[in-house]
């Protein structure tokens, strides 16, 4: 099944391991659960925007991009840390599988994290990706979209989907919905404001710095 997957650092990589390896363990296992979640939010944003922008020459579309990559940091770590919380072995093991659901392996063997995604949207990104790469010109608009298609596949599988694994009650279930719809609507507005206003260099930039990030 085709998927978006980065790769990660050692720190992440080892966290998702110990936790596996000590899931059936008597110690508590929620500091593992919070620290994975948290390495995973920082860099799954530095994956998809942080390294890709330093490429880019300073310009409204960088600071942006930038500013977008702070936001949804800090608003998924302030979040995270309202609702995640002690909690039983038995109720932390579903996040501990979760994130063992996140992990790929690559046509290289490396291991990413990420998510599946639709067939259709990988196909038509690395099928835009390889027209720029061959100098054609590429529909923005459409390309902003997939985006954005991109970014909801992405907040509903780590945002939405992880925290049901935290046994949230009704008032944390509320606010992690609303986090989940306050990133979304960020993400939307700032891809217009960034994709639609790239130039032929930058788009060559996106097409070769993401081509790696998704996988057939």
């Amino acid at each position: 099944m085709p998927f978006f997957g980065f790769i990660p650092s050692k720190e992440l990589l080892d966290s998702i391991e110990i936790a596996q390896q000590k899931k059936n363990s008597s110690e508590p296992l929620y500091p593992l659960r919070d620290k994975t979640a948290l390495l995973i939010n920082d860099e799954i944003i530095d994956a998809i925007l942080t390294e890709l922008v330093r490429h880019f020459p300073p310009s409204d579309k960088r600071d942006t991009a930038e500013k977008l990559a702070g936001y949804v940091k800090s608003t998924v770590a302030v979040l995270l840390k309202q609702l995640m919380s002690k909690a039983s072995n038995d109720v932390v093991k579903q996040s501990i599988e979760f994130s063992k659901s996140s992990l790929f392996k690559d046509a290289d063997g490396n291991l990413r994290v990420g998510e599946n995604l639709d067939a259709s949207l990988v196909t038509n990104l690395k099928m835009t990706f390889a027209e720029i790469k061959a100098g054609n010109d590429v529909n923005k608009a459409a390309l902003s979209e997939l985006y954005k298609q991109f970014a909801e596949a992405t907040v509903r599988h780590f945002m939405i989907d992880f925290n049901k694994t935290l046994d949230l009650g009704m008032i944390k279930r509320k606010a992690a919905d609303l986090g989940a719809s306050a990133v979304t609507k960020a993400v939307h507005i700032a891809t217009d404001k960034i994709f639609l206003n790239l130039t032929k260099d930058e788009l060559l930039t996106v097409a070769e710095y993401h081509d790696s990030l998704f996988h057939n």
